[in-house]
């Protein structure tokens, strides 16, 4: 990962490069179009986010063959939502003409994809990221439209890319042991966690009052791979959790909902209040959820990164979480681990961090937010554009 030049953040650096060479940044923004940002449109936004902030003049953004006006993204980032922006292109009001593409532009471009590409061989280098291979591994985990959606564009994206980005070591890993990848075409650019001011402020002037019930935070989409019934299977084995916790589970309801509904045993605990589901929650909503957890619960099965174990340890929450894929480059230290596969081992880690909780205090809570601080977007950017400038530095004449 890019380190800081003179006391600069790797960014600030590469922009006084990036400006004397002309370079265009052309990012996609297909993956921000969703209502509601989870999973890899939060990854495309803090990507997004981190560009503006550093190379203000030099990113652009685009949709197919169709330059989108920077004000409209930079108003959808605002937001939070891709609403504003799909509407806007809609109708007609976000469009800024034509994407230059390969030899059209005045000076050298790179193309940033945050997931599948939109469009192949348009600028002098490309960059997409691939945050797992679920859909190769795991295909019953998905629905059959989403299957055929990267798998049908991952080879030939790959094939076209002069940079090959993942979001973890085990990404890398399984792109090069499943599809062959070579590992030199390959960077990894860990993702990042950020909060606007106040977040934390506003939080701890809403902790719970005193004797108020703890509670566990289980976090993200609710589809197969999340591996919400470990939970379930936990809580119908150990009751005695659900007197001393309740257990609040927090995020959209996904795909294959059948394979993750609330057995029947558990109704009486969700009609006593013991069992809660938010449904989807924004970012201000997200963040003081997790920073009045007692510990976070990630029991998923296979994750490229693992967002919401960063998310919880950014908000001084440790987390409890499934020893799967990349989940521990992310928790480190500060996660108590266990088998994905067992609920009876996912009852002694839980009991574990309860534990830990207890014995080490804000201590630990201040660990989990130096952890955190150590993955950030600007770093991300940087690792992305510093290869990709590589890439354009080799194929100059004596580069």
């Amino acid at each position: 990962m890019p380190v800081a030049h003179g006391g600069q953040s790797p960014l600030a650096f590469l922009s006084a490069s990036s400006m004397k060479a002309g370079l265009g940044v052309y990012v996609d923004v297909s993956t921000l179009l969703e209502a509601q940002w989870t999973g890899i449109p939060v990854v495309a936004a803090g990507l997004a986010s981190a560009l503006l902030a550093r190379l203000p003049g030099q990113v652009r953004f685009f949709l197919g063959a169709s330059l989108i006006e920077t004000g409209v993204v930079e108003e959808a980032l605002r937001r939070n939502t891709g609403l504003f922006l799909a509407r806007e292109i809609e109708r007609g009001r976000a469009l800024a003409g034509r994407l230059p593409i390969l030899g059209q532009a005045s000076g050298p471009t790179i193309g940033i994809y945050p997931s599948v590409k939109t469009l192949r061989r348009a600028f002098d280098v490309e960059c997409s990221v691939f945050h797992d291979l679920s859909t190769l591994v795991l295909p019953y985990f998905h629905i059959k439209g989403n299957v055929e959606h990267h798998m049908a564009a991952m080879m030939a994206d790959i094939a076209s890319d002069d940079v090959v980005v993942t979001v973890s070591a085990a990404s890398r890993d399984d792109l090069a042991a499943y599809l062959g990848v070579d590992p030199a075409r390959m960077l990894v650019a860990p993702n990042g966690v950020h909060w606007p001011q106040g977040f934390a402020v506003d939080a701890a002037n809403h902790l719970a009052p005193l004797g108020a019930e703890p509670y566990l935070l289980i976090l993200g989409t609710r589809e197969p791979r999340k591996n919400v019934m470990l939970v379930f299977e936990m809580l119908a084995r150990a009751p005695k959790l659900l007197e001393t916790h309740r257990f609040v589970f927090a995020g959209k309801m996904g795909w294959l909902e059948e394979q993750h509904a609330l057995p029947g045993a558990l109704e009486p605990a969700k009609a006593a209040g013991r069992i809660l589901f938010t449904g989807f929650v924004g970012d201000h909503e997200k963040y003081k959820l997790l920073a009045g957890a007692e510990a976070t619960l990630y029991p998923s099965l296979f994750e490229g990164f693992g967002l919401p174990v960063l998310e919880s340890l950014s908000a001084g929450t440790p987390c409890i979480a499934s020893w799967s894929s990349s989940i521990p480059e992310v928790g480190g230290d500060l996660c108590s681990y266990f088998d994905p596969l067992s609920a009876a081992d996912m009852q002694r880690a839980t009991q574990e961090m309860l534990t830990r909780r207890r014995r080490e205090g804000a201590a630990l809570s201040a660990a989990c937010r130096a952890r955190a601080e150590k993955f950030t977007w600007d770093a991300a950017a940087a690792a992305i554009l510093e290869r990709a400038m590589g890439v354009l530095a080799r194929r100059k004449p004596g580069g």
